[in-house]
């Protein structure tokens, strides 16, 4: 079975959300035009809050791509570099899943797809390295069995740590475990891979390392699945990256929703907006494993392309739930899982792509009607 990472949702009735205006006022940088389409896929703060890494995919009307990862300085509001890069090992497509910025590099977790037809194809997760002014260093694949996924990395002084998935297969069923590893600044394999063989996320994942766990949530699948069965658990855990699971959280959130989509905030919060009939539900669970109550809200908007955790809730780009509303814009929301609140932002001009954030700190990548791309963060540097 072909991994559909879905983010689609069913329609809403309107809500009227207030506008609401960012305390101090944002610095807006204006990255290098591009004719093609850039698709984001995730944007990291440094561990200082200073400096910013994006990575995403640069696609020509011929359904030609590469991966695009870029670092930006917020102290400064300049772009340090960016830099253009292909799939490994003649492989046909690469997409970025999470970077990570250290003192003098910047790393990439990626799925990487052997073949561009979906019967033949494999996927395995790789790792990237660049060096402070974006010249690729190392490139590694993750020595896991049968088809692996990556969740997300983290970088320290010792180099990066990574988790995902693997998955194996026979005739009828499917085998699902959660991998974690170490790799030096070099990208060498530090030891055996750590798998648990218990099930994983597979659908929907969103992920974070903080710390010494990976705190993550999705659809998660158990160890030996039927080819034929339907899976919807959605779930929530804490692993450690040296053992096993601290916590899981089956939040209920499966057939009863359209879509449910989750963003891991910095200290290891989960939050989810699921998508019914008649509104948006919001659950928040902390890095304890507890949850809040289900606050459901009226909302025009449906599907949600990114969470990040800021202040008492989150910011999040959705999308209206009126398919044939033209313009058919992204909007920048903040919601209160907890009051079950959601209102419209006016902190940038253009559509809003991408957000993200570091305590206090918050950053949106925005591209206007001509493919513009521009980027914009809370005032200052460390937050």
């Amino acid at each position: 079975m072909r991994i559909i990472w879905k983010l689609t949702a069913a329609c809403l009735p309107f809500m009227a959300a207030a506008h609401a205006a960012t305390p101090d006022a944002p610095v807006k940088l204006q990255l290098p035009a591009e004719k093609n389409l850039f698709s984001v896929y995730s944007m990291e703060f440094s561990a200082d809050g200073n400096r910013v890494c994006i990575a995403g995919t640069v696609s020509t009307d011929m359904g030609e791509s590469k991966g695009r990862l870029m670092l930006l300085d917020r102290a400064r509001n300049a772009l340090l570099w960016q830099a253009n890069f292909s799939a490994p090992d003649s492989a046909a497509a690469v997409y970025p899943v999470q970077c990570a910025i250290s003192a003098d590099r910047v790393y990439l977790l990626a799925n990487v797809d052997t073949d561009s037809s979906p019967p033949n194809a494999k996927t395995h997760a790789y790792v990237y390295s660049f060096d402070g002014q974006g010249k690729p260093l190392a490139t590694q694949r993750l020595p896991l069995k049968g088809r692996s996924y990556g969740y997300a990395i983290d970088s320290n002084a010792d180099g990066v740590k990574v988790a995902g998935y693997a998955q194996e297969d026979d005739a009828e069923f499917e085998y699902y475990s959660v991998y974690t590893l170490a790799l030096n600044p070099e990208l060498k394999v530090q030891g055996e891979p750590l798998v648990r063989k218990s099930g994983a996320y597979v659908q929907s994942v969103r992920a974070r390392i903080v710390g010494d766990s990976l705190y993550a949530a999705g659809v998660f699948y158990p160890a030996k699945t039927s080819k034929k069965d339907v899976v919807d658990d959605f779930a929530a855990s804490r692993l450690r990256l040296a053992g096993g699971y601290a916590w899981s959280n089956h939040t209920g959130l499966g057939a009863q929703f359209s879509d449910v989509f989750a963003g891991v905030a910095g200290d290891g919060t989960i939050y989810t907006l699921a998508v019914g009939t008649g509104g948006t539900s919001a659950l928040a669970v902390s890095p304890a494993g507890k949850s809040t109550p289900l606050a459901k809200f009226a909302s025009s908007y449906c599907d949600t392309s990114a969470i990040a955790g800021w202040a008492k809730g989150v910011i999040a780009v959705r999308e209206p739930c009126d398919r044939k509303a033209k313009p058919k814009l992204n909007a920048l929301v903040m919601i209160d899982p907890v009051a079950g609140k959601e209102s419209v932002l006016d902190w940038v001009r253009e559509e809003p792509q991408f957000v993200a954030s570091h305590g206090a700190a918050w950053a949106v990548l925005a591209k206007d009607k001509d493919r513009k791309l521009y980027f914009y963060s809370s005032a200052g540097g460390q937050q």
